[in-house]
C-alpha cells in the first residue's frame, strides 16, 4: 500500500483517492493548487481490519434507522478514534508529511470516493482541519477525518440517499496550508435561480472557513458570463478567521479592521480573475461548478477545490457546442406541437430550397458540399414546437460576401427580437487585407451583378414561375390520390420534389429582393424622410392591389351579402350551427348560387386555413365548417361598410396616398436626384412584397396537395392494419413512411412507433408541460440538461399603462379587444380590436370584422402585417407579453403608426 503522489502520477482514480482528490489532479494542470497528497481508500480499509473495529462497526449500524444516528454515531467515532494505526502506515504518512511540507502548517480534508460527484454532495457533513502542525499530528486528524464520516450527519445522508453505510470509502487529503487573506467560494451558475449564464461569488477577508462552515457576512458578486459585466452587494463584514498564533495551530476569529468593513472583499482585477479561472474550470469538468478560492497575502490566487453544483439543472456554456434557437417568423406557420410528418418534411424542404437559393447565388459546389451540414439542420425542434437554428442560418447566409451589410435587413426580415453576434463563435481568423481586397471584394461585385440579373428579370422569372407551378399543380390537383397504391403515391411525391422543390429559387431570390429594397426603403424612410416612427415605409407599400391572399375574404363577404339579400337564407344562416349548415346548403337546390359559389370557394382556395402549412390539420376541403362560420359572422357585422371591398381599397389607397405626399415632401429638392432613387426603391420594394405573398399561396396549394396525397397513404396503412387509423400516418416522419414502402425501413412496427410517438407528443399538448421560449440556447447535447429557456430575456422597454410593438399599418382605434387562440369556434366578432399570439392567413377571414389587429409574434413583414396593410386595418405585431396582459373585455387605444398600445382601466371602459 502506498500514498498517492500526484506529481508521479498519470490518472486518479476516484475509487482510490475519492471525488476531491480527483477533482484537485485535473485542477493542478491548469491551476495554482497547494501541494497535496492523498491517503487512498484502502488505507481505511487496512485500519478497519488490522484494528479489529470493522465487526464491531457493522453490528452497531444492523438495523440502522435515521433515530438512531446521533448515538450510532458516537459509538462508532469512539471506536475509529481510539484505535491506534498500524506502525507501517504510520510511518509512511508521517515521513510523507515531513518531507512533502517539511516544518509547514497542513490542512486536512475528506475525500469520500463517493463524495463531489455528480449525483450527490457530502459539501459540510465530512470534517476538514486547518493549521494541523507537521508530521506528529498527521496520523491523529487522519483518524478524526475518517471518523467524520459516521458523524450523524453523514451516516442519516447516506441513508436516506440509499449508499452504504460501511465502509465509508474514505481518502484523506494532506495539502499545504494557505494562510489567505482574502477567500470565497464561485458558483458557476447561480444557485439560487439556476440560471447558468450567471457566476456568483461570495468572498470575505481571510480563511474561507469563516464562509463555509461558521456563516459569517459575506460579500456577494454576481458577474454575467455573456457580457463581463458585474454587481457587487457589500456585506458588513466585522469577523474573519485567521492562524491561531497563540496557540500554535488551529484557527481563531477576529474583527475584521473597521476600515475594511464596508469594502468589497475582492478587487474589480480579482472579481474577473475568479470569474475567468472559474468559466475555464467548468469548461474542463463540462458542466457548474462549486469552486473554493483563496488569495495569499501576496495576491496570488490559489484554487483549493471543486465540485459539480448539483441542484443546477442545465450546463449551459460549460458543456460547449451553442445552439441558437428562435421562433420568429416561423411561428406564423408551425404554431404549438408540429407533428413529426410535417417537420421531417419541412426540415428537408429548407434543405432543398437553400440549395437552389445558393446555386442561384453562384455558391461554389464545393463550399456548398463542405457546408452541408449546415444546409441539413437549418430547423429544430423542441418539445414538439418548431425553431429556426439561427447559428446554421448565419453561417449559411455568411457564405454569400456582403453579409455585414444586409445581416440588420435579415433580422428585421426574420422578426428577431434579439440580434445574435456570433464573432464569439467565430473560428476563423480575421481576413487579411489583401484577401479582402482581391479575393472578398471581386466576389461580392459578382454577387452584386448577379443579384441586379436576377432583380432585373424579376417580373419574368415570378411569371415563369407561376405558369410553371400551374402546370404542375393543375394536373396532379384531378388525381384521385385514395385510389393509387403507395408505391404510386410515392412517384407522384418524387415528381413534386423534383419539379417544385428543386425549383423553387424564384421565390427566394424574390425573398432576397424583399430583403434588400424593403429594406433600404425603411432606411431611405428614416434618413431623408425624418421618420422616427419607423412606420412611413408600411403605409407607402400598402395598397398595392393584386395581392391574391385578399381574394379568398373578398369572396366570403360576397357569399355574406348573397346570404344577406336572400330572406330565407339569412334566416337559416341566424338559426342553424356551422355545422348543420354544411348538410343543408349541399342538399337544398334553393341554395344552389350559394352553394355554387363554396364549391368554387373551395375549389380555388380551400387549402387557405388555419395551420395550412401543419399537414396534420385538416384543410377546408375536408372541414368547410369554417367558411359557414365566417359567414355567419360577417352578416352579424352592424357595420354594412364592412363588407364593402370598395370602401376598404379606397382607405388603403387614402393611406398610401398621404404617405407619398408626406416623404416627398420631406424629401424636396437636392442636387442627388433623391426622388429618382427612392421612387426606384419604394417601386421595387411594393412589387417584392406582393410577389412574396402571390407565391405564398403557391406554397399553400402545394402543402395542400401532399395533405391529401399523405392522407392517401394513411389510409392504405390504416385498411392493411399496419397504424389504427389514417392520421396516425403523421406520427412517422416523411422518411419512415416511404422507407417501409420500398424496403429500407430500420423499423417495421408501425402501430408500436406511432403509440410510441403519441404518448411523447400529447405529454407536449399537456397544459402541464413547459412550453420552450421563444428564443433560448442550449449547450452540449441539445436534449438533455437544458430547459429550452431564455436567460437573456429583454425587459420591455415601455411606459407604465403602456406596451410597444411595431407598428404595421396606421390608424388610432380605441375599443374593446377580443383574445382569441384559435380563429374556429363559435365566435363573434362586431368591430373589436382582434388580439392574438400569432395569425397565419387562416386568421385572415376575421380581418374584415375587426377594427384592429395586435399580435404578440410577428415582424413587419409577416403575413399578418401585409394583408392588414392591404385592408386598412390598423395593426401592430411584435407586442411582447401581449397575451399575459391584456384581458378579454379591456379597452385599449392603438395607435398602428408609432406602435403603442395604452392600457385602459376596466372601471374606465366604455363600450
Amino acid at each position: 500500500m502506498t500514498l498517492f503522489y500526484p506529481e508521479n502520477e498519470t490518472s486518479a482514480p476516484v475509487a482510490a483517492i475519492g471525488g476531491k482528490g480527483h477533482n484537485l489532479f485535473r485542477l493542478q494542470k491548469h491551476n495554482s493548487v497547494p501541494d497535496w497528497f492523498a491517503v487512498p481508500v484502502e488505507y481505511f480499509r487496512d485500519f478497519l481490519a488490522m484494528s479489529g473495529i470493522n465487526k464491531q462497526i457493522e453490528r452497531k449500524l444492523e438495523g440502522f434507522t435515521s433515530g438512531k444516528a446521533g448515538e450510532t454515531a458516537k459509538e462508532i467515532q469512539e471506536l475509529i478514534l481510539a484505535a491506534p494505526l498500524p506502525d507501517i502506515h504510520a510511518k509512511e504518512l508521517t515521513g510523507a508529511v515531513k518531507n512533502k511540507f517539511s516544518s509547514g502548517f497542513i490542512s486536512v480534508r475528506s475525500s469520500a470516493a463517493d463524495e463531489d460527484g455528480s449525483t450527490h454532495s457530502f459539501a459540510g457533513i465530512h470534517e476538514s482541519f486547518l493549521f494541523v502542525k507537521g508530521d506528529a499530528s498527521a496520523a491523529e486528524y487522519l483518524r478524526k477525518v475518517w471518523a467524520s464520516g459516521y458523524q450523524e450527519r453523514a451516516l442519516a445522508y447516506r441513508f436516506d440517499n440509499r449508499l452504504p453505510l460501511h465502509p465509508v470509502p474514505m481518502a484523506v487529503i494532506f495539502q499545504r496550508m494557505i494562510d489567505a487573506a482574502r477567500s470565497g467560494v464561485v458558483f458557476t451558475a447561480d444557485p439560487a435561480t439556476r440560471n447558468p449564464h450567471k457566476i456568483v461569488i461570495s468572498s470575505l477577508y481571510g480563511l474561507g472557513e469563516g464562509l463555509v462552515s461558521a456563516g459569517l457576512n459575506a460579500d456577494l458578486i454576481e458577474y454575467n458570463k455573456s457580457n463581463d459585466e458585474f454587481t457587487a452587494t457589500v456585506a458588513l463584514k466585522d469577523s474573519q478567521y485567521i492562524f491561531d498564533e497563540e496557540s500554535g495551530e488551529g484557527i481563531k476569529q477576529i474583527e475584521v479592521p473597521a476600515e475594511n468593513r464596508e469594502k468589497l472583499s475582492l478587487s474589480e482585477t480579482q472579481v474577473r480573475e475568479v470569474a475567468e479561472t472559474a468559466r475555464k474550470i467548468e469548461q474542463i469538468y463540462g458542466r457548474p461548478q462549486d469552486i473554493e478560492f483563496c488569495y495569499d497575502p501576496d495576491g496570488k490566487l490559489f484554487i483549493l477545490q471543486a465540485r459539480p453544483v448539483t441542484t443546477v439543472e442545465e450546463y449551459g456554456p460549460a458543456a460547449g457546442n451553442r445552439m441558437i434557437w428562435d421562433n420568429s417568423n416561423i411561428i406564423e406557420s408551425y404554431s404549438g406541437v408540429t407533428s413529426p410528418m410535417t417537420f421531417s418534411f419541412i426540415r428537408r424542404a429548407y434543405t432543398i430550397v437553400y440549395h437552389c437559393f445558393s446555386q442561384v447565388m453562384g455558391i461554389s459546389p464545393q463550399k456548398v458540399q463542405d457546408n452541408q451540414h449546415v444546409f441539413e439542420n437549418m430547423l429544430g425542434i423542441f418539445r414538439g414546437q418548431v425553431y429556426y437554428n439561427i447559428v446554421n442560418w448565419y453561417l449559411l447566409v455568411r457564405l454569400f460576401p456582403g453579409f455585414n451589410y444586409n445581416k440588420g435587413f435579415m433580422e428585421s426580415m426574420m422578426g428577431l427580437r434579439e440580434k445574435i453576434d456570433l464573432e464569439e463563435d467565430n473560428e476563423e481568423k480575421p481576413v487579411s487585407a489583401l484577401r479582402r481586397y482581391c479575393v472578398e471584394l471581386p466576389s461580392l461585385i459578382k454577387l452584386v451583378c448577379r443579384s441586379l440579373g436576377n432583380f432585373r428579370n424579376i417580373k419574368k422569372r415570378v411569371a415563369d414561375f407561376d405558369k410553371h407551378f400551374r402546370s404542375h399543380y393543375e394536373k396532379w390537383d384531378v388525381m384521385d390520390f385514395t385510389r393509387m397504391p403507395p408505391h404510386e403515391l410515392m412517384k407522384v411525391y418524387r415528381d413534386m420534389e423534383k419539379a417544385l422543390l428543386w425549383n423553387w429559387k424564384t421565390p427566394i431570390i424574390n425573398d432576397f429582393f424583399v430583403m434588400i429594397f424593403y429594406g433600404s426603403l425603411k432606411k431611405r424612410c428614416a434618413k431623408w424622410c425624418n421618420d422616427a416612427s419607423g412606420s412611413l415605409q408600411n403605409d407607402l407599400i400598402c395598397g398595392e392591389g393584386g395581392i391574391e391572399s385578399t381574394e379568398p375574404t373578398k369572396m366570403l363577404m360576397q357569399m355574406a351579402l348573397t346570404v344577406k339579400r336572400n330572406p330565407e337564407l339569412l334566416q337559416l344562416f341566424l338559426s342553424e350551427k356551422a355545422g348543420k349548415l354544411t348538410e343543408i346548403i349541399a342538399s337544398n337546390k334553393a341554395c344552389g348560387e350559394l352553394a355554387g359559389q363554396i364549391k368554387k370557394y373551395l375549389d380555388l382556395y380551400g387549402f387557405r386555413c388555419m395551420n395550412e402549412l401543419k399537414l396534420e390539420e385538416p384543410s377546408l376541403r375536408e372541414k368547410p365548417e369554417f367558411i359557414y362560420q365566417m359567414i355567419q359572422n360577417y352578416i352579424k357585422l352592424k357595420d354594412e361598410d364592412a363588407l364593402d371591398p370598395a370602401a376598404k381599397e379606397k382607405k388603403e389607397k387614402d393611406i398610401r396616398k398621404s404617405a407619398e405626399k408626406r416623404a416627398f415632401a420631406a424629401i424636396g429638392t437636392s442636387l442627388v436626384p433623391k426622388k429618382t432613387i427612392f421612387r426606384i426603391v419604394l417601386r421595387n420594394a411594393r412589387l417584392g412584397v406582393k410577389n412574396r405573398e402571390n407565391m405564398r399561396f403557391a406554397r399553400t396549394r402545394i402543402y395542400g396537395l401532399l395533405r391529401e396525397l399523405i392522407n392517401a397513404v394513411g389510409m392504405h396503412f390504416a385498411k392493411e392494419k399496419l397504424i389504427d387509423n389514417q392520421h396516425d400516418i403523421f406520427y412517422l416522419t416523411i422518411d419512415e413512411m416511404w422507407d417501409y414502402v420500398k424496403g429500407t425501413a430500420v423499423t417495421t412496427d408501425l402501430h408500436g412507433l406511432v403509440e410510441f410517438r403519441k404518448k411523447e407528443y400529447n405529454h407536449y399538448r399537456d397544459e402541464n408541460t413547459p412550453v420552450p421560449d421563444d428564443h433560448f440556447e442550449t449547450y452540449g447535447l441539445a436534449y438533455h440538461h437544458n430547459l429550452f429557456r431564455n436567460w437573456s430575456k429583454p425587459k420591455v422597454q415601455a411606459k407604465e399603462g403602456e406596451l410597444q410593438g411595431t407598428g404595421c399599418c396606421p390608424g388610432v382605434v380605441k375599443n374593446k379587444v377580443r383574445v382569441l387562440h384559435s380563429p374556429s369556434g363559435e365566435m363573434h366578432l362586431n368591430g373589436e380590436i382582434l388580439v392574438a399570439g400569432r395569425t397565419d392567413p387562416g386568421w385572415v377571414p376575421l380581418y374584415p370584422a375587426v377594427s384592429g389587429i395586435l399580435i404578440e409574434r410577428g415582424s413587419i413583414l409577416s403575413h399578418s402585417a401585409i394583408v392588414a396593410r392591404e385592408m386598412g386595418i390598423p395593426a401592430i405585431v411584435g407586442i411582447p407579453d401581449l397575451l399575459s396582459t391584456l384581458q378579454e373585455g379591456q379597452t385599449v387605444e392603438m395607435d398602428g403608426q408609432t406602435g403603442i398600445v395604452k392600457l385602459i382601466n376596466p372601471e374606465n371602459s366604455s363600450g
